[in-house]
């Protein structure tokens, strides 16, 4: 005998299973409530037995790991990927715990002709910037939990699979030819260091799946979102919707703390840094061997080019920071301080850092003139007059 959580309305889970049969392109995004109700192995079992493409943005990513056969990723306009590209051919959106945002346009991303499912349990949340087809207020893991018994109890899971087949088959291509377009940057050898190789660099190391790994800062935390492999769902930590600067080094110190026996390391810009520069004395009189890099770029980059992209200038006398040296300010407080000016000594850095056990700053030198593509929309949205 099966227990039914309360929380799991029946009626809507046969609903969704309808809109299923008749969908030809449907996707599933799952977010923060994903994570906080524990469903990914319920997420991983309907994918794969549905055959149903799945996305994920918030605090869902890495829920279902981005290593699974029909996970992609990140569903962000700015990420390389199929993700904008199946937001736009999508005829069924199924949205599990997360919210219609900026990170979607409000919803704009996905075609306007698609149906849209909207399962929280928060029920103000279901709606909110735009209409919904199927509203269900539940649990998230309870809900799909049910959806998938009732798919193994009807039998609906070949059928299925083999009807969203061909849709998988195109979101692959799209996927491989977005990672295509972005790979010169990820692998790119120039001096200073493309900060997007700087990423991959990281990505490559912090490759266990414990791992966890914490961004702060504007530009900075698009190219380490953009390039983050997720393994598991809690193991990487940012600013979120609101984009508050200065929270890495706090982050990284209590993560460090909770997870004593993980790796933690911190990617940050040099503008961001400034805002609570002063922990990493909390962390060096404290013991805490975290790891934190800081990509410098000499200045307030997203603000820089986005100024650029909308008004045809930066506005330099705000937006230049200079050259620090940051790795300097911390072996004086008697921490671990190492410059890195080349792509090629990024790993042995990384090396050299984990192994001495002790708060490290690894200060990169990153080019000033890269635009990130979150500058660009930062461009596009902002306040800016011409």
């Amino acid at each position: 005998t099966r227990t039914i959580s309360r929380a799991v309305d029946r009626e809507k889970t046969l609903a969704l299973l309808e809109m299923l049969r008749n969908a030809r392109k449907p996707l599933m995004l799952f977010g923060s409530g994903a994570w906080y109700s524990d469903a990914g192995d319920e997420l991983a079992r309907l994918a794969h037995k549905i055959g149903i493409p799945v996305f994920s943005q918030a605090n869902g990513r890495g829920v279902v790991p981005d290593d699974h056969p029909h996970c992609f990723g990140g569903i962000s306009g700015i990420r390389p990927g199929a993700g904008l590209y199946a937001s736009f051919s999508t005829d069924l959106a199924i949205l599990l715990g997360t919210r219609l945002n900026l990170f979607t346009l409000f919803g704009d991303t996905f075609n306007p002709e698609a149906k849209i499912v909207q399962v929280d349990i928060e029920a103000e949340e279901i709606g909110r910037n735009r209409q919904i087809d199927l509203p269900v207020m539940s649990d998230i893991k309870a809900f799909v939990n049910e959806l998938n018994h009732v798919i193994e109890d009807g039998g609906l899971g070949d059928v299925l699979k083999g009807r969203f087949s061909n849709w998988v088959s195109e979101l692959q291509n799209e996927d491989q030819k977005g990672m295509a377009a972005a790979r010169e940057q990820w692998e790119s050898d120039t001096v200073p260091i493309h900060p997007m190789r700087l990423a991959k660099e990281v990505n490559r190391y912090m490759n266990r799946e414990d791992d966890i790994v914490v961004t702060d800062g504007g530009d900075t935390t698009v190219w380490m979102g953009i390039t983050r492999t997720f393994k598991k769902g809690g193991r990487y930590l940012d600013s979120g919707l609101f984009g508050c600067l200065g929270g890495g080094i706090p982050y990284a110190n209590t993560a460090k703390i909770l997870h004593p026996d993980k790796r933690v390391l911190l990617m940050t810009g040099d503008g961001s840094v400034g805002f609570n520069f002063m922990e990493f004395e909390r962390a060096i009189s404290k013991k805490i061997p975290i790891v934190v890099i800081i990509s410098n770029d000499l200045g307030w980059g997203m603000i820089r080019h986005s100024q650029e992209v909308r008004l045809g200038h930066a506005i330099d006398n705000v937006t230049e920071l200079g050259r620090l040296d940051y790795h300097k300010y911390i072996e004086a407080m008697g921490g671990v301080g190492i410059l890195v000016e080349k792509p090629d000594d990024i790993r042995p850095a990384l090396e050299e850092a984990f192994v001495c056990g002790k708060t490290v700053c690894i200060n990169v030198m990153t080019d000033p003139t890269t635009v990130s593509p979150g500058s660009i929309a930062l461009a596009n949205v902002g306040a800016y007059k011409l």
